[in-house]
């Protein structure tokens, strides 16, 4: 679970983000929220892109079954 420290709230600041997500009329203009989402949608898409070791297994895959080996195995 994720939480963020709420600008409004003065008793308990820390907050979780799905409580401030569905109940935060403030979420779209607090600063705090909207950068949590900027670095959680950037940890998406980074997510997303394959690394270097998975294309090297693409490369691997598309070049085709192995030649057979001298011993024949």
């Amino acid at each position: 679970m994720d939480y963020i420290t709420c600008e409004k709230r003065k008793n308990a600041p820390q907050i979780n983000v799905l409580v401030c997500e569905k109940k935060c009329k403030h979420a779209n203009a607090c600063s705090t929220y909207l950068s949590y989402a900027k670095m959680k949608s950037l940890t998406m898409s980074l997510s997303e892109c394959p690394s270097p070791v998975d294309e090297l297994l693409i490369i691997k895959e598309s070049s085709g079954p192995n030649p057979p080996s001298v011993a024949g195995k």
